[in-house]
């Protein structure tokens, strides 16, 4: 009998915890039914741009014994080159050339690798928006003491501009796919209550040296596109 009692009590008290347990997660469950929906949409915008200058990038070198005939000899080379620019109509303020390079140069011999001397070397950073000229520039330059073209952009000035312009588009088409989604599952549309950017890309054409070999003229800037995503968050009105 003392036993049947027992049991009884135990089962008393697991379903009293268990009751206490129910009512106090209701009201959480409650709260959280009771938030508004969220609609998320990602906008994207673009613009297409035609690239209006461009970017070179050339490297004069020497190698020698000493660093000081190095320097002189590459200093000859590099006001050589300079000059041949702003001779162009390339602005002064468009042509940097203050990154130098200094290297051992190691030669393979009967008794292993052995430091023969140096390599000094100089890049020359030309920026022009005149893109008639630019095949005139290069063959120019390699004739007055550079020694290869690292790396060739056609660019676009004032691509900030046209980034804009798709940020505000990629805004726009937000909205606009917000709209159609609440129109086509019969909802209503509230505040936004989160946006962020969510990258976008502003590509630049490379050409690399290899083509350089090949005609010129041929080499067209062509269109570019300028991308912006966005992500944006919108209650739903319950």
């Amino acid at each position: 009998m003392k036993l049947l009692t027992r049991i009884k009590s135990n089962m008393l008290k697991r379903a009293l915890w268990a009751s206490a347990a129910i009512a106090w997660s209701t009201p959480i469950f409650s709260a959280q039914a009771a938030q508004d929906g969220v609609m998320n949409v990602q906008g994207v915008g673009a613009v297409e741009v035609t690239p209006n200058a461009y970017s070179v990038k050339l490297v004069v070198e020497e190698q020698g014994e000493t660093v000081g005939k190095l320097n002189t000899q590459l200093d000859a080379d590099l006001r050589s080159v300079v000059k041949f620019l702003l001779n162009q109509g390339i602005e002064e303020k468009h042509i940097q050339s203050m990154q130098v390079r200094l290297q051992p140069r190691y030669t393979n011999t009967p008794q292993g690798r052995e430091q023969q001397g140096f390599i000094l070397s100089r890049d020359i950073t030309v920026t022009s928006k005149d893109l008639g000229t630019y095949d005139k520039v290069l063959d120019g330059v390699l004739k007055r003491g550079v020694d290869r073209v690292q790396q060739f952009n056609f660019i676009t000035i004032g691509e900030a501009d046209a980034y804009q312009k798709a940020l505000i588009a990629a805004v726009k088409d937000a909205k606009q796919r917000a709209h159609l989604l609440a129109k086509e599952l019969d909802v209503e549309l509230g505040e936004v209550v989160a946006i962020s950017e969510s990258g976008g890309n502003m590509p630049i054409p490379v050409m690399r040296a290899e083509a350089f070999a090949k005609d010129m003229s041929m080499s067209l800037p062509g269109q570019e596109r300028i991308e912006a995503r966005i992500n944006v968050s919108f209650n739903i009105v319950q």
